[in-house]
């Protein structure tokens, strides 16, 4: 009769309907023993605001440029967080991100880098090719005295101009020249070409991989990248990463942090709790009036459970996005390791060392995935292996 007790016991407690996503670390087997320390990514995107992901303990924003009004910050001014600010504080994270509000579990894989963020979204949420432009003026001129090694791109011109004369596209071919890698997204439709950075012949495009948010590489597919032959015979995407339940941060207080806290809570509480509680913070939630004094058990459960699913929600602080704007803050994360381990790496040195460890998908063509997925651990290894070979032979 006891153990019977104990058992009922046991089965009171729900598991948690949050939905468990993989830190990016272990879901990539990576190598942390290089963090990004003393490496810079300039990060050209919409906006951004100061997340602790980035400021706390430490802050690791080198500068803030605006591109489009033409300021620049030492870091982003303090604002209401507004709709252009969420993409680029997120591939942020995702490229630099140390986990702060997560106690470290959703880190980025250069964790120690620091960060230039360019911002280039209006107040009307367009990006123009006028202000990427300015943007990558912007690095190019202030790469030397910020320490800038990688820059990573996920905005898009407007024009479907893929010749070396387009603005942006030239641009980034200087950088390139200029010894910095340029990474970026290439897009997420694949029914259209690849518009500028994404064809610049020189940048690393990347596409996306969906590995199902699993620690097997066997299931894993294409994620629908933008992929193609541009009109200078160049391939594109370069390689793939993962693009799809990638962890990233919401903006905090907002309401939609504000909703997820409150969902997690109640999620996490016991029977009498949730009933407890529920009037005090559903209210928070876009879970209808209804609920708020409902004493069903079971219904308030499954609303917050369709609500979670709905809405991607892994952690109070976290949600899963998609897309190649994320795949390539991966790629510039794992670039800012490979130079940590050496600085005298080319970017040319990198490419050739990403594709040659990249592992192609079965049954995927080679134009939608390049050299195929990103291989993290190995492309480190590679150039550990290389740096003490050279130095073996000027010894």
């Amino acid at each position: 009769m006891k153990k019977r007790k104990e058992l009922e016991k046991f089965e009171s407690v729900r598991p948690s309907a949050v939905r468990p996503v993989l830190p990016l670390p272990v879901r990539m087997h990576a190598d942390v023993s290089k963090s990004g320390k003393g490496v810079c990514i300039a990060m050209i995107d919409s906006d951004f605001v100061q997340h602790p992901d980035l400021c706390k303990p430490d802050n690791r924003i080198s500068a803030y440029y605006d591109a489009v009004e033409d300021v620049y910050y030492a870091i982003p001014p303090v604002v209401t967080p507004l709709a252009r600010h969420w993409h680029g504080t997120m591939t942020a994270c995702t490229a630099a991100g140390n986990g702060y509000l997560s106690q470290g579990e959703f880190s980025s894989l250069a964790p120690e880098a620091n960060v230039v963020l360019v911002r280039t979204m209006n107040e009307k949420g367009r990006i123009t090719t006028e202000v990427i432009v300015r943007a990558l003026q912007y690095v190019k001129q202030h790469a030397a005295d910020l320490g800038i090694r990688v820059v990573n791109i996920s905005v898009y011109a407007d024009e479907m101009d893929q010749s070396l004369e387009h603005p942006v596209t030239k641009l980034v071919e200087e950088l390139v020249t200029q010894g910095i890698v340029v990474v970026v997204a290439v897009g997420n439709n694949p029914m259209i070409p690849i518009r500028p950075p994404g064809s610049a012949p020189n940048a690393l495009g990347v596409g996306g991989v969906n590995d199902k948010n699993t620690l097997s590489d066997t299931d894993s597919d294409m994620y629908h990248s933008t992929y193609g032959v541009t009109n200078l015979g160049v391939q594109k995407p370069d390689l793939i990463a993962p693009a799809i339940y990638l962890p990233a941060p919401v903006l905090p207080d907002t309401k939609t942090q504000k909703e997820q806290s409150a969902l997690c809570a109640l999620d996490a509480m016991n029977d009498d709790m949730l009933l407890s509680c529920a009037p005090s913070l559903l209210p928070y939630t876009s879970l209808p009036v209804s609920l708020w004094t409902s004493r069903n058990v079971s219904e308030i459960r499954n609303a917050i459970q369709e609500c979670v699913e709905a809405n991607h929600i892994a952690s109070a602080w976290y949600k899963m996005v998609d897309g190649t704007s994320f795949a390539a803050p991966i790629v510039a994360s794992i670039v800012a390791q490979m130079i940590e381990a050496d600085p005298t790496l080319t970017p040319n040195q990198v490419a050739s060392i990403l594709k040659r460890t990249a592992k192609p998908l079965t049954n995927t063509p080679d134009l939608a995935q390049g050299a195929g997925v990103i291989q993290q651990r190995y492309a480190l290894q590679t150039v550990r292996r290389t740096a003490v070979k050279q130095a073996a032979e000027i010894n």
